[in-house]
């Protein structure tokens, strides 16, 4: 039985994945909905979006677009993920959904605890202009909401990933080469883009590592996973010089024009 994973492929997947996913929340959520309703998208930075001229309900929807398609591409790249059978496409679209959902599911607990982000109600918070009147409760919903959604979907993840590779002992460099490598790279990589933004450490910590790092910490949980018995089955991820070649080029795009951020 043949079980190999190409460490430097998956470091791709993680430079290529971080900013595409990414855009994918800040272009494809926050900008879109901004846009599409009339309002002047007035900054798009690495990690957050400038909404201006809208109020009240077409506020609070860009608010909610970022986590809203998260969970939609989730969605849809788990479905896809049950219908594919070549290893580096289920790979691939596992990577998509398992990030996604985590940070969708992350964003909830963030703002629930901090009060502030995308879901935030307080000072700060995207949905301050909401004025709940007990938002210490609301907060503590988003908490619980977050907590639970996020526990699920890590079950999901070492499930699925073990329906892929297999478990026991004999899957455990592998299980830690895609669930650590990727989220270690995706993290490092957020970081240093977010560490070139005019806004300095607040950026770099309040979205660029809070998405990464703490959004997508299920990936540890995940990657100690394989367990002490069962069998490991087939699966060979070979060096993809296509994707590392990309995750360089895309990521470094990404820093160079939306790191120091764009103004309209």
């Amino acid at each position: 039985m043949r079980q190999r994973v190409d460490a430097l492929t998956i470091a791709g997947w993680g430079m290529l994945l971080m900013p595409l996913l990414t855009m994918w929340h800040e272009i494809g959520g926050h900008a879109l909905y901004c846009a599409a309703q009339g309002g002047h998208v007035a900054t798009i930075g690495a990690f957050y979006v400038e909404c201006t001229g809208l109020t009240g309900f077409s506020d609070i929807l860009v608010a909610c677009a970022g986590v809203l398609m998260n969970a939609i591409l989730a969605g849809a790249a788990y479905f896809l993920w049950r219908q594919a059978t070549s290893d580096s496409v289920r790979l691939a679209l596992w990577l998509v959904w398992a990030s996604e959902g985590f940070v969708a599911a992350g964003y909830f607990f963030f703002s629930g605890v901090t009060a502030f982000g995308d879901l935030g109600v307080g000072k700060g918070g995207s949905l301050a202009s909401l004025s709940i009147p007990m938002p210490l409760a609301f907060r503590l919903f988003e908490v619980v909401l977050g907590v639970g959604a996020y526990f699920l979907l890590v079950k999901a993840a070492i499930r699925s990933l073990n329906e892929m590779i297999g478990s026991g002992p004999q899957t455990r460099l592998a299980h830690r080469q895609i669930a650590h490598l990727y989220y270690g790279m995706a993290g490092f990589c957020a970081v240093v883009v977010g560490s070139v933004n005019p806004l300095g450490i607040v950026i770099t910590i309040m979205s660029a590592a809070a998405s990464s790092f703490g959004g997508l910490a299920g990936f540890i949980s995940v990657g100690y996973a394989s367990g002490r018995s069962g069998e490991a089955k087939p699966f060979v991820i070979e060096r993809n010089w296509m994707v590392i070649a990309s995750g360089v080029i895309v990521l470094t795009a990404f820093a160079i024009l939306l790191g120091p951020s764009r103004h309209f």
